[in-house]
């Protein structure tokens, strides 16, 4: 029966992709005071004026604009067949709006249609932006078939609508669409190749016999290109030294060639979800995730060629915004994106955690260059913090600080002055080639044939400009210039930004997202954080979020308080002007251990013994309760963390007759187990309530034989409680509340520097500091074949990246091994613009017992 279905699934498959059925709810035809007989057109059609009356654009001044544009493009859609794609994306986001499941403003080119704004698929006006139906939707590349009175469409070329969902509630939204087309929706299978790094890495070694080291500075050779690992015979031609390798190493490089893009693994696609016409099994085999879910057996490329693909996102920006919102009364649509004093904050902004496409280091060093002043602004440094677009960043920031932009040509410079004469949007050489007498939909053409790198169409195309040019007569014209010149600079734009222009429509979309991060973070900056914390958990380092926010609330005002049993709720709160850690935030502290800790919290608890004994109570094992210890979360019951950890694990190996002693001698030896086991066990031998001895001979060896190695560990480390309590809760928590990394070692270390003060240096002063190594490079080489490392050290206020260069580096590694993620280092050296040259660094991790396991 199977096989049956295939041969019939393969009698049709040329056909294309059959649009799944759009179930509209009476309700709407009710709403909108339509018969439930009207065709989908023409509820669309009634759904899009309705909007535009609810939105007053019926009032605007340019209202025959957005009349003109609307007809447009539902006259396009319509000829294409596109109708019900856009129905079904208004149903999947109606969905949303109607149960409170935050959406973002837009994603990709679906914001360059007006008709998705109009039904809040996107909340980007695209007139107001300029940006381009035509890049959404081009008639010249979607195609649709008819074949026995059915209309099929080529899914490869479908428009394409990506939506971002708040993180939290995508379940909901993926459910919803499950429930709407049932037997018709699965998850998508991806597929990963194995890159040319990878390749030669593995052949080197197999082959080659070369040592890991070895492999890991040859795969460094070879080029990677916006995002994307150069193919091995591209990389022989950039990389002279790779060259070299290849000659002498020919076997190992032939085999890497052949295994070079073949299927690594597989996976599921994060966000795409396929949505049929016919029932899944009847055009497709599927399989099962390992959480259960329906996924293709075909992955993205396949699957589109037979379904209707969405991508929906759960985006963590989108609940945080919500959260925060909700605590702030803010409403997110009322914030004025043209008010200047939104982007004052981005003239010296030192806090950007939180802040939408601008956290991230490579980010935020654009944005500190560029200072935004504008949306646009904000819409230029998220297309610049990009692989090619890079090198454009100080030519940007140059125009931003002067207003003169670089003048490409005249004809264009309308165009092209508001980015400061870069070409930065590909919706600018659209715009460039209308201006030649192109209309927007072969504009488009002309963007995807020489961004594809469509050899065999790009010699036509140059010609299609030149003659494009003549018959415009634009020779000779008002700017003095050539045609040919005029023909030439255009075809050199698109071809030169092809490797870097990006989408204006992603690009203004995530700019708004941006802005209202940056509204909420420094007009409601408590209930901005509170809901950032709480998303911290959702991250891939959950810990080194919060201690970021940790960081970033100094400059707030604000604190981030230790978690405390009396006063923590499970997650973060607020607490006066400060914010309280969760209980449930602890690290070792599980879904599981809640209830206990709550049971724990309701009991009577006067001294230590009782805390021992209602965590019992309460189920709480010695891992958690020693987690607890360890963050503070019990520190009223005593001053030295590592003792009462000790206790906690002593008094868990005794048995209940030996705990009920101990706790009778409690008063008389200040509630203290170590002082009850060594005098009235050790010393005295002293004798229970039933006259037997506490603890016998032979069961005294057996205590201390569990009991020993708990001790060995609080011997090491309590001659460093400082800096053991700094580690534990780093651990733990994140970050540490009671000391302040060189406030533990500035006894021994000498005048020690923190971070902030370090980036503050001037260049070429020397500097000494302590900090946390969070990431480590595998050893490198430069431009000039000078070997080196590179670390990015941390403390509690601030990051600096740092450089070890051999011959230095050299004789360290060979004394002191090399350094890894985590390790706690002293570094000496010499500060440059942004970079520390490092002359001579020392590893502090020693000094106490760090395995948490064991302390557990």
């Amino acid at each position: 029966m199977f096989a049956d279905k295939f041969t019939t699934y393969n009698d049709c498959a040329p056909a294309g992709v059959l649009l799944p059925k759009i179930k509209i709810e009476k309700k709407f035809y009710k709403k909108l005071n339509l018969n439930e007989g009207v065709d989908n057109l023409k509820f669309l059609k009634k759904l899009c004026w309705e909007s535009i009356k609810e939105m007053g654009i019926n009032k605007y001044p340019n209202k025959d604009q957005y009349y003109d544009r609307a007809g447009d493009e539902l006259k396009t859609l319509n000829e294409l067949g596109f109708i019900d794609y856009i129905l079904l994306n208004w149903d999947i986001l109606n969905y949303c709006h109607e149960n409170d499941i935050p959406t973002g403003p837009g994603r990709g080119s679906a914001a360059g249609s007006l008709i998705l704004y109009l039904l809040k698929v996107t909340k980007v006006d695209p007139i107001k932006y300029n940006l381009f139906f035509e890049r959404f939707v081009s008639k010249s590349r979607a195609r649709k078939i008819e074949k026995d009175g059915t209309t099929y469409l080529d899914g490869s070329l479908l428009a394409d609508v990506d939506n971002d969902i708040a993180y939290d509630r995508r379940s909901e939204v993926i459910e919803y669409i499950k429930r709407k087309h049932p037997s018709r929706t699965c998850r998508i299978l991806n597929l990963v190749s194995l890159s040319g790094k990878l390749c030669i890495k593995e052949t080197g070694k197999i082959v080659g016999l070369y040592t890991e080291q070895e492999v890991n500075e040859l795969s460094d050779l070879i080029p990677v290109k916006f995002g994307k690992v150069s193919p091995l015979p591209e990389a022989r031609q950039e990389s002279e030294l790779f060259d070299e390798w290849c000659e002498d190493n020919p076997k190992a490089y032939e085999i890497a060639l052949k295994l070079e893009r073949l299927i690594k693994n597989t996976g599921v696609h994060a966000s795409g979800i396929a949505i049929s016409h016919d029932r899944l099994t009847d055009i497709c085999p599927l399989q099962k995730t390992k959480e259960g879910e329906l996924a293709s057996c075909y992955d993205m490329n396949w699957i589109s060629e037979l379904t209707v693909k969405f991508d929906i996102l759960g985006l963590k920006t989108l609940t945080v915004l919500k959260d925060a919102s909700l605590l702030s009364g803010v409403d997110l649509d009322s914030i004025d994106l043209n008010d200047k004093t939104l982007y004052k904050h981005f003239q010296q902004l030192e806090c950007p955690q939180g802040l939408f496409q601008i956290e991230a280091d490579t980010n935020f060093g654009v944005c500190k260059k560029i200072k935004p002043r504008s949306l646009e602004e904000v819409s230029a440094v998220i297309a610049i913090a990009r692989p090619g677009a890079l090198e454009f960043k100080d030519q940007y920031a140059d125009y931003i600080r002067t207003g003169d932009p670089a003048l490409v040509h005249p004809q264009f410079a309308d165009i092209l002055d508001y980015t400061g004469g870069i070409p930065l949007y590909q919706e600018q050489l659209m715009k460039m080639a209308v201006e030649v007498g192109f209309t927007l939909d072969e504009a488009e053409q002309l963007r995807r044939i020489v961004g594809k790198k469509k050899v065999d169409q790009m010699p036509e195309w140059r010609e299609k400009i030149a003659e494009k040019v003549e018959a415009n007569r634009l020779t000779n014209a008002w700017t003095g210039h050539r045609g040919e010149e005029i023909a030439d600079i255009l075809w050199q734009v698109a071809e030169d930004s092809a490797n870097y222009s990006f989408n204006k429509s992603h690009s203004i979309s995530y700019a708004i997202l941006t802005a209202w991060t940056a509204y909420l973070k420094f007009n409601h900056p408590q209930h901005f954080y509170i809901a950032l914390l709480k998303m911290a958990k959702h991250e891939a380092d959950p810990f080194d979020q919060v201690n970021k926010i940790a960081r970033e609330l100094n400059h707030f005002g604000m604190k981030l308080l230790p978690p405390d049993l009396a006063k923590s709720s499970m997650d973060f709160t607020v607490e006066g002007k400060d914010i309280r850690y969760g209980l449930n935030c602890i690290k070792g502290v599980s879904e599981k251990s809640l209830q206990s800790i709550v049971d724990f919290r309701e009991s009577e608890i006067l001294n230590k013994f009782d805390v021992f004994l209602a965590a019992k109570d309460a189920k709480i094992n010695i891992g958690v309760l020693s987690s607890l210890i360890q963050a503070g979360a019990l520190s009223s019951f005593g001053n030295s963390r590592s003792r009462m950890v000790l206790e906690a694990q002593a008094f868990n190996i005794l048995t209940d007759r030996e705990k009920r002693n101990f706790i009778a001698l409690g008063p008389k030896h200040g509630y203290d187990v170590l002082n009850i086991l060594g005098i009235e066990v050790l010393k005295k031998q002293s004798v229970g309530d039933d006259n037997k001895p506490l603890m016998k001979e032979s069961r005294t060896e057996t205590f201390l034989k569990k009991y020993r190695p708990y001790k060995n560990i609080y011997d090491k480390n309590k001659s460093f409680e400082k800096f053991a309590n700094w580690y534990f809760e780093n651990q733990l928590l994140g970050y540490s509340y009671t000391h302040t990394l060189r406030d533990v070692f500035k006894n021994e270390a000498g005048n020690l520097m923190n971070c902030y003060e370090v980036c503050s240096t001037e260049t070429n002063e020397g500097v000494k500091f302590v900090g946390v190594v969070k990431d480590c490079s595998r050893r490198l080489v430069s431009r000039n074949n000078n070997r080196y490392i590179r670390l990015t050290m941390a403390d509690e206020l601030g990051r600096i990246d740092c450089m070890f260069f051999d011959p230095k580096l050299e004789r360290y590694l060979e004394e002191k091994g090399t350094p890894e993620k985590d390790n706690i280092i002293t570094i000496v050296g010499k500060k440059s613009e942004d970079i520390v040259f490092v002359d001579d660094m020392n590893i502090l991790d020693g000094r106490i017992y760090m395995k948490l396991s064991d302390v557990k």
